[in-house]
């Protein structure tokens, strides 16, 4: 139990320490590239503290963001994995952390890359995901929008 509380408070620690090294980077054009290495492990109350989204709204707009990728930022030489996505009403911005993974990697060459995209101008839900009368939902087009420049940008400076 002792050691298991111990393991937390250092990932939480870690991963606070890494989103503070990845904040000192931005962008021009309004979404915030943060360019940093990571790890897929994350415990459930450090991604539901100060979270405007609840775990299915990110799991639903995590899976739409994957569902539109493969006819627009993922088909050139990267494959992506959306990893999380935090929403802050305060800060009025969402931030996406993905890893991109190079088809055809160098030898030598990194294998995968983390990065964090931050939007401005969305503070959850409803700001990303439009839900038609039919249940049918999609990307806020203004989201996918920022979305995208974000990732093109990322992918313009990884070589």
């Amino acid at each position: 139990m002792f050691l298991g509380l111990r393991m937390k408070t250092f990932w939480v620690g870690f991963v606070g320490l890494g989103c503070l090294l990845l904040a000192a980077c931005s962008s021009e054009t309004g979404a915030d590239v943060e360019v940093g290495e990571g790890n897929a492990v994350e415990t459930e109350s450090e991604a539901l503290l100060n979270n405007a989204l609840t775990p299915a709204q990110a799991k639903t707009t995590l899976r739409l963001i994957d569902d539109i990728c493969g006819d627009t930022w993922c088909e050139g030489d990267n494959n992506f994995g959306f990893r999380r996505l935090t929403c802050s009403k305060a800060a009025k911005t969402c931030t996406l952390t993905f890893q991109i993974l190079p088809r055809d990697a160098a030898p030598g060459a990194p294998t995968s890359y983390w990065r964090t995209c931050k939007t401005p101008g969305f503070t959850g839900f409803r700001s990303l995901v439009v839900t038609a009368k039919n249940g049918y939902q999609s990307l806020n087009d203004g989201y996918y929008d920022s979305l995208g420049a974000c990732i093109s940008r990322v992918e313009s400076h990884l070589h």
